[in-house]
């Protein structure tokens, strides 16, 4: 339904304008942002390149610059993964994320059927093929992914209302907060999740 698709367009969106405001706390001086300005570059792309797609609009850009993108975000993510000798963490689920992007991105742009940016990106010839195979190992990721996220949720408990400078640092405080990034998480594992099983 393309109510729906709009809709997740927006939850996204918002998901970037979040990321971008946690890089300017980072460019603003108000100290470390958790992950990096980096992590946050990354994040706003993948919730602009996902409002892209369900978009009932279609995407205002050409396929090859997402495919930039993601690949120069997934590279970085993997030599910060090899130089901390982890296959976990937060530079392994960006290369994840990274991957999955490009992934539907390609499946999205090649699939000349379906009305630009809608979310039911359906793989040719039936049966469980290379596509929807890849598409459900992705979905179960962003699924557990979704579940590790939401335990956040009960860290950094909102505090009452507060007047003056007092309220500015409280919202600085609420962007940088780690229930403020799970929510985003949370957010938008689920976007990748309805995508990804869309396409199976």
């Amino acid at each position: 339904m393309s109510w729906v698709s709009a809709g997740l367009a927006v939850v996204c969106l918002a998901v970037a304008a979040l990321h971008l405001a946690r890089l300017a706390l980072h460019a603003g001086g108000f100290g470390d942002v958790p992950g990096g300005p980096v992590g946050e570059v990354s994040h706003a792309a993948m919730a602009l390149g996902m409002a892209a797609m369900f978009s009932p609009l279609g995407d205002p850009l050409p396929a090859p610059v997402w495919t930039v993108v993601f690949v120069l975000c997934g590279l970085w993510f993997a030599a910060a993964a090899v130089r901390s000798r982890s296959i976990g963490g937060d530079a392994a689920h960006h290369v994840v994320g990274s991957a999955a992007m490009l992934f539907m991105l390609l499946t999205h742009h090649n699939d000349a059927d379906l009305p630009a940016g809608h979310a039911a990106h359906h793989a040719a010839g039936g049966g469980l093929g290379p596509v929807p195979l890849v598409a459900i190992v992705l979905a179960g990721y962003f699924g557990w992914h979704a579940l590790r996220c939401s335990d956040a949720l009960h860290a950094d408990p909102p505090v009452g209302p507060a007047g003056g400078g007092a309220a500015v640092a409280q919202r600085i405080g609420a962007l940088r907060s780690a229930r403020t990034v799970a929510v985003a998480h949370v957010v938008m594992a689920v976007a990748m999740t309805v995508m990804l099983l869309a396409m199976i």
